[in-house]
């Protein structure tokens, strides 16, 4: 959605409603995709009239891409209060952190996950347009991470690496567990039956194979 199809939106009501409203679309949008979804429905969970939620979305659709946006200020407002902590520490600390909070936002909530997976599996163009200004930015998560990465290279923290690719090997590494949980129960009980100490433990392993790799090797003795 443009800055100009926003221009004509009239003001949200205050944060509490706000913050109702995309939590209910969330939830149906994720259980039900964009075309099953029905405004009357998000607005019984949310609490209001459906009236109301149309006079200040319009539309399912206007509504359905202000949800993307919430939903990239609240994921991108915890990593980057992750990345600045990193400021301070090394490499590994704040590899481990961007790790266990991304791992620790996919797991507690799995309606996102299941909206992303919808929503790029239709083609991701709302996704892409909500991400826009912060990638305009340069602020986007992925962006400060592959920024951290190449900085971790230059300091020779670490070996030579391409930073994307590393950061889709981490946000991969994170998310896709997850997304299998299914098939992933069927292959270790343990999944199905502890989820949470399961996918707690994937993330330190993941660190933990992830670093290995990246960590500076020492110079062969003659």
């Amino acid at each position: 959605m443009s800055e100009t199809d926003n221009a004509d939106l009239p003001s949200l009501p205050g944060a509490a409603t706000e913050e109702r409203i995309f939590e209910a679309a969330l939830t149906v949008f994720a259980k039900k995709g964009k075309d099953g979804a029905r405004m009357q429905e998000i607005a019984d969970l949310a609490g209001i009239n459906k009236a109301m939620l149309h006079y200040y979305f319009r539309s399912k659709d206007r509504l359905y891409a202000q949800v993307f946006a919430y939903v990239f200020r609240r994921f991108g407002q915890v990593f980057s209060e992750a990345i600045d902590r990193s400021s301070t520490r090394s490499f590994a600390e704040a590899l481990r952190d961007f790790i266990s909070g991304y791992g620790q936002l996919v797991a507690t909530n799995r309606d996102v996950m299941r909206l992303f997976v919808n929503e790029l599996l239709a083609g991701g163009e709302t996704a892409r347009a909500a991400l826009g200004p912060a990638i305009a930015s340069g602020q986007a998560p992925p962006q400060r991470f592959i920024a951290l990465v190449s900085a971790a290279v230059a300091r020779g923290e670490i070996v030579p690496v391409d930073p994307l690719q590393l950061t889709m090997t981490v946000i991969s590494g994170c998310i896709f567990p997850w997304i299998a949980l299914p098939l992933v129960s069927a292959l270790v009980s343990q999944a199905g039956q502890n989820p949470e100490r399961f996918f707690a433990e994937r993330q330190e392993e993941l660190f933990q194979q992830i670093y290995r790799g990246l960590m500076p090797r020492s110079e062969p003795t003659a």
